[in-house]
């Protein structure tokens, strides 16, 4: 899969997940605030009332079956970004999370005409705030980007490291029994000859872990490349791919 089209599938994603994500809110508006017993037939009411999980229902299902070229990526799959290579959140759980936190948030709409206008404005708000956090895993989910200066991981928290932390993985590296996919790093630490080991979760992200492991031990083992790293002639000589 070249970076072209992998780029088309994670931008694909975010866009069907935002167009749910604001189905659904829609919808859930249009029932708390457009129902009532006196103008709403009882089966309409209870079609608005359901639609927004059967819509949720139908994506998450659809999203498996469109975007499963990027729910298990193959190896070589990177976004090429000109100054860096980028692993990117797994669109397909970053886009399911985002349309699930949309109709959670629709959850707190208030309507109640028994209420003061005081008391309505408030939960509102409350429920936008939520129903914004919706935006969250596709605009600041996890991420790994590999730069000239070293890496950038925001993947089971934050870490910025340089090339110099890293160091080559010993000829006889410990056994490390993982139960999820992660990235081993073998890391410097002061103080101490020997490194230590770093595990970055990568069950997030939209990478095959063998492949980005090799990819990162590459340019530490190679500091002379490290300056080509983002472009697409670096990326194929890198995987034998054509960017």
């Amino acid at each position: 899969m070249t970076p072209v089209r992998f780029g088309r599938y994670v931008l694909a994603s975010k866009a069907a997940a935002v167009g749910v994500a604001l189905l659904i809110v829609v919808l859930r508006v249009v029932y708390e605030f457009g129902v009532t017993s006196a103008n709403t037939p009882l089966w309409a009411a209870a079609a608005l009332l359901f639609a927004p999980i059967f819509v949720l229902s139908a994506a998450f299902i659809v999203f498996g079956v469109v975007f499963r070229p990027i729910l298990h990526p193959p190896p070589a799959a990177l976004r090429v970004r000109g100054d860096a290579f980028v692993v990117p959140g797994s669109p397909v759980l970053m886009g399911r999370l985002t349309m699930g936190w949309a109709l959670l948030g629709t959850v707190f709409l208030e309507g109640d005409p028994a209420l003061s206008p005081t008391t309505r404005l408030g939960v509102n708000a409350g429920a936008a705030l939520v129903i914004a956090g919706a935006a969250l895993p596709l605009l600041r989910g996890p991420r790994i980007v590999v730069s000239p200066a070293g890496l950038n991981i925001r993947a089971g928290g934050r870490r910025v490291l340089a090339w110099d932390d890293l160091v080559r993985v010993p000829a006889n590296p410990l056994p490390i029994p993982v139960r999820s996919p992660k990235l081993a790093l073998s890391i410097r630490r002061p103080g101490r000859p020997e490194p230590g080991w770093l595990l970055i979760p990568l069950d997030l992200l939209a990478v095959e872990p063998v492949f980005l492991g090799t990819v990162v031990e590459h340019y530490v083992e190679h500091p002379d490349r490290r300056g080509a790293i983002g472009t697409a002639a670096e990326y194929t000589r890198l995987t034998g791919v054509a960017a």
